[in-house]
């Protein structure tokens, strides 16, 4: 096993891409296709829900991968609940965030 990742509802309200991969794997594409396939089935399940991945600033290939994928950055802010106070979040996502959508993110 290389990594996983998929899409999953949180809190009813989007859903979250996620992605995790074995150092000697990136670098390959592997994230971009598997978030290509899991953002595809989660627009055929629940359209109507909002794709959003969400990562730490510090992270540059995550947030290279959400935007190939045609995520866009939605927030920046701090990482509320990471013992790291300097730790920043980033929201982005396939479209705009109502504020109820981005709080949940937030959660």
């Amino acid at each position: 096993m290389v990594g996983h990742g998929g899409c999953a509802v949180r809190q009813d309200a989007f859903w979250n891409l996620g992605y995790r991969f074995a150092p000697e794997a990136q670098g390959r594409g592997l994230a971009t296709e598997l978030s290509h396939a899991a953002i595809t089935a989660a627009r055929e399940v629940r359209p109507e829900l909002p794709v959003v991945a969400y990562l730490l600033e510090h992270n540059a290939a995550s947030a290279v991968v959400a935007e190939k994928v045609g995520l866009i950055l939605r927030h920046r802010g701090p990482d509320a609940g990471n013992p790291d106070p300097s730790a920043v979040r980033l929201v982005c996502s396939d479209r705009e965030l109502s504020d109820q959508e981005l709080a949940a993110t937030m959660r």
